[in-house]
């Protein structure tokens, strides 16, 4: 949804001191590729870098949403870590002239979910581990970079709706914080009609299937209330049933396929070795097909134990 840079916007309007949003072109937002995020935590962050222009003077607007349930204590310092990646590579796809200063602005903004109120520092000062009086004789040598935060667990509904934001960032906003966790989504689902009526039926969907996948709301209900609200909104959650189906099915032929391989293998070590304890039973029973298909390879090419067979890569 924040890959559009008119929901991007709309956020940054909300959330950025009007002296800055001024001078910010809003109208020339442009999506950068990649990712800056450690990849170990790419399953709780996700970023999105535009490039754009302040005062004319080339600069990025780095936005990072954080699905963590709990507030991350080192995140000054990770986000310093971002955009010395983004300055980075920056200076290596521009010519510096002489003169001019090389790194361009960088406006970090990180926006939250979680369920508990934010309580980590912004400016990474704040975590250096020094007492005051070190602090004032260091002054100059401590470094500052913070980010602005949006905490969206300190905003209210008539909060949100009042922000100057897209109608389909508000209610990306409403989903983030409402349905991680909860059984029953149709409780609050029916305030936001107003919004959901006006969003298209593949938006609608990327929303439900987020719904199915963090909350216990069972799709039959998402498909009853949608029945009430209009064609595009029913059509979503028919599509996202759909998806649940097949990748029901999806996992039923992969299990099918494993214990297929499964007996198969069994029947291998028994015919070579006889007959084969419980103990290695359960361990192929419980085996993905790739581990299968090692372990079968293994027998083949001339494996002349069961410890040979079930040796541990490497």
């Amino acid at each position: 949804m924040f890959t559009d840079p008119e929901n991007a916007g709309s956020e940054l309007r909300s959330v950025l001191p009007p002296e800055l949003t001024a001078h910010i072109d809003f109208n020339d937002m442009v999506l950068q590729e990649g990712t800056f995020v450690d990849e170990n935590l790419r399953h709780r962050q996700t970023d999105v870098l535009f490039k754009t222009t302040v005062q004319e003077d080339d600069a990025y607007v780095y936005v990072v949403i954080e699905h963590q349930s709990t507030p991350d204590p080192l995140m000054a310092f990770r986000m310093l870590q971002y955009q010395v990646r983004i300055w980075d590579r920056h200076v290596k796809q521009h010519t510096i002239r002489p003169g001019q200063r090389p790194l361009p602005l960088i406006i970090p903004v990180v926006i939250y979910q979680g369920r508990r109120r934010w309580t980590a520092p912004t400016d990474i000062a704040d975590l250096l581990d020094i007492n005051d009086s070190l602090g004032a004789a260091a002054d100059g040598l401590i470094p500052h970079a913070s980010y602005l935060l949006d905490d969206l667990t300190t905003v209210s509904d008539a909060a949100l709706r009042a922000r100057p934001l897209t109608t389909a960032a508000r209610i990306t906003f409403v989903f983030l914080t409402k349905a991680p966790e909860d059984p029953n989504a149709i409780r609050w689902l029916p305030e936001w009609t107003d919004h959901i009526n006006q969003l298209d039926s593949s938006r609608l969907e990327a929303l439900f299937q987020y719904l199915v996948v963090v909350s216990t709301t069972q799709v039959e209900d998402i498909i009853r209330y949608t029945a009430t609200v209009g064609p595009e909104a029913e059509e979503a959650a028919m599509n996202t049933a759909d998806v649940l189906r097949a990748e029901g099915r999806a996992e039923g032929r992969a299990g099918a396929l494993a214990e297929g391989r499964a007996g198969l293998l069994i029947e291998l070590l028994t015919a070579k070795f006889g007959d084969v304890d419980t103990d290695t039973r359960e361990r192929v029973a419980r085996a993905n097909t790739e581990q299968i298909s090692q372990w079968s390879a293994r027998l083949v090419l001339g494996a002349d134990t069961l410890e040979q067979i079930f040796a541990p890569e490497g």
